[in-house]
């Protein structure tokens, strides 16, 4: 007699576009405890979401008919009992995850629904949280040798840069890597060894990139805009949200530009990758809160500056509902089309996280 088949198994640790939609015949492949060659229904059938995107599931009692599409999002587990299932369908929403589905031919349990959870990892090379000012590039060198990184009891903050670097004190600089990089203020310059403020984490090989950069957007761009970006390395980053902050002199509300006057052109938020799209044109900021909602001032305390604040969160059904994926040569970028020089700063930052 041949062996009974009353549990299967599917699963893929790598659901791609490539694989989707994908059926699974499961009153096909099991059989009755008797094995007796009667067609036979899958009464238990376990599916769970193991990876860190959402997945879409249709069941089919017949066989060809399925009902509605349920979302079954990251970590989340359906199981289905007497159910009577003949084939379940899992189809890809955009981002790759994985799955496992169980079937059996024998009622094993009670019908939940488990909930998800937020995506859990340890911070590494392929995890590492990102926070990413968009920046402009003023100029280029390279590092002559290989950095020292910094370990739990030493910290190193000096790097050797090839000569002719033209590096002064007080320049912000960003290191660049295969696939990291480190963003600092340059405190001290002696001939080609060159001082940071942060401590430098990583061993960036000699010849590697460095670039003096300036983050602060309170520049001229209403002849030539001038164009402020960030980018990701090796491993892809999924960018969840943008923070602006501007100070100024001059009290602000949402009529104005910080303490300015209203902008003719704007300050454009864009990506540029295979699918690009000018997502926002910012003149007011008032058009930070119409866009992102959050928006706050602050005032002189008493002396200093006047501040605004926002918000954007593009991650969250409750959002946009979607995040900003960049890898390769993609980027993200800020146009400044406005003279904004009157502006004491104006900063925006990215934030995410690798992901590989």
């Amino acid at each position: 007699m041949a062996s009974n088949n009353i549990y299967k198994i599917y699963e893929d640790s790598d659901f791609t576009a490539a694989d989707s939609p994908i059926t699974f015949d499961i009153s096909g492949d099991l059989t009755t405890l008797a094995d007796n060659g009667e067609t036979q229904y899958g009464n238990s059938v376990n599916i769970q979401n193991n990876g860190n995107y959402d997945l879409q599931v249709e069941v089919s009692m017949d066989g060809s008919t399925f009902g509605d599409p349920q979302t079954l999002r990251s970590r989340e587990v359906d199981n289905i009992v007497s159910g009577g299932v003949k084939s379940i369908k899992l189809t890809h929403l955009g981002d790759d995850t994985e799955y496992t589905v169980k079937a059996f031919s024998k009622s094993v349990g009670d019908v939940n629904l488990t909930p998800g959870s937020v995506n859990i990892r340890d911070i590494d090379d392929n995890t590492e949280p990102q926070d990413l000012l968009f920046a402009e590039s003023l100029s280029q060198f390279t590092t002559a040798a290989d950095t020292t990184a910094s370990t739990t009891t030493t910290l190193e903050y000096d790097f050797t840069a090839t000569t002719g670097h033209g590096i002064i004190v007080g320049d912000e600089i960003l290191l660049i890597a295969a696939d990291r990089s480190l963003r600092a203020y340059v405190t001290n310059v002696a001939t080609d060894v060159i001082t940071l403020d942060t401590p430098i984490d990583f061993v960036f090989p000699s010849g590697s990139i460095g670039l003096v950069i300036n983050t602060n957007m309170a520049v001229d761009g209403s002849t030539t805009p001038r164009i402020f970006k960030v980018q990701a390395g090796a491993t892809p980053i999924l960018l969840r949200r943008i923070i602006m902050t501007i100070t100024d002199q001059t009290s602000m509300d949402d009529a104005k530009f910080g303490g300015i006057p209203a902008l003719s052109n704007g300050v454009i938020f864009r990506i540029v990758d295979s699918f690009q799209k000018s997502i926002f044109n910012f003149k007011t900021n008032g058009d930070f809160r119409q866009w992102g909602y959050d928006l706050d001032y602050a005032d002189k305390a008493p002396a200093g500056f006047f501040g605004a604040s926002s918000r954007i969160t593009f991650g969250g059904k409750e959002k946009h509902g979607t995040i900003l994926k960049l890898s390769g040569a993609d980027e993200l970028q800020i146009v400044v089309q406005d003279d904004l020089t009157d502006l004491d700063t104006f900063r925006i930052s990215a934030q995410g996280n690798k992901f590989s």
